[in-house]
């Protein structure tokens, strides 16, 4: 009769971690499908904003349009980069060189690349583990997944805007 409960408490404890096992693949699907999500859509606006546009500004308080896009490439390596135990220099890392529409879109995309190749390999390691964060101090590794995610829908919908305001529908919009 003790035989039953030990039996019972093995195979939840094995159904327990089985289920933590198989969570971690959707997990990191749900991640890999937002980042492909947002980063093609930033990629879309980048793309359609015409190359004599990119200096455009809506008013003297804000940055271009090549600074938002530039913005988003910093973010995108400074947070993934630490959800990698990595510390990297907060500068634009040499961004501030890149003058032209191709020379940004070229960033852009090298950094899209990189940013999907941390988050398939985050999985593999414990995500939940803390690291050092260049902007938050100590969190996880998939709060600064999240924050790459949300900020780069935050800025997506910012570059939405100049587009607009220029008279260009958004490629996700057409």
């Amino acid at each position: 009769m003790h035989k039953f409960p030990m039996l019972l408490a093995l195979l939840s404890t094995l159904a327990l971690d089985s289920f933590a096992q198989s969570a971690k693949p959707v997990v990191a699907k749900d991640w890999i499908d937002q980042w492909r999500d947002v980063t093609e859509r930033l990629i879309g606006v980048a793309e359609a904003m015409p190359a004599d546009k990119y200096g455009y500004k809506p008013t003297d308080e804000v940055g271009t349009f090549a600074d938002q896009v530039k913005h988003v490439c910093t973010a995108m390596r400074i947070l993934l980069a630490n959800a990698e135990g990595k510390q990297i220099p907060l500068d634009q890392a040499g961004l501030d060189s890149l003058k032209t529409k191709e020379e940004i879109l070229v960033e852009l995309r090298k950094r899209v690349d990189e940013g999907t190749a941390v988050i398939l390999r985050i999985p593999r390691k414990h995500d939940d583990d803390v690291v050092e964060s260049q902007f938050f101090g100590k969190t996880t590794r998939r709060f600064l997944i999240l924050q790459a995610i949300a900020h780069d829908n935050n800025h997506y919908g910012q570059m939405v805007m100049y587009l607009r305001l220029n008279g260009i529908t958004p490629p996700a919009s057409r």
